[in-house]
């Protein structure tokens, strides 16, 4: 958790990034813009087994997104503390 105990620690985290009920797509012009071809697949971010393959790093350890500032949107809008983010979290026991 941050500080603050309000929202997790995304770089302690990373289980957004692996998994999702629909994989990143880019949603239009620009959108993924910056990222790397080999990190994309038929418009998506590429998944290296049931992961981003952006992610680098233990998830629940450490972990960084490799395109962070280029990510798309849909990652742009993910929230940290969301009920989104909590349902993942859960899903790997990151929290109870």
């Amino acid at each position: 958790m941050t500080d603050d105990d309000s929202s997790p620690d995304c770089e302690a985290c990373g289980a957004c990034c692996t998994y999702s009920w629909e994989w990143p797509a880019f949603i239009g012009p620009g959108d993924g813009d910056g990222i790397p071809s080999y990190l994309v697949e038929d418009g998506r971010m590429r998944c290296d087994g049931d992961r981003c393959a952006a992610l680098v790093g233990t998830p629940g350890s450490s972990v960084f997104c490799r395109v962070y500032e280029d990510r798309p949107l849909v990652c742009r809008e993910f929230t940290a503390g969301s009920d989104a983010c909590r349902a993942v979290r859960r899903h790997f026991g990151f929290e109870g």
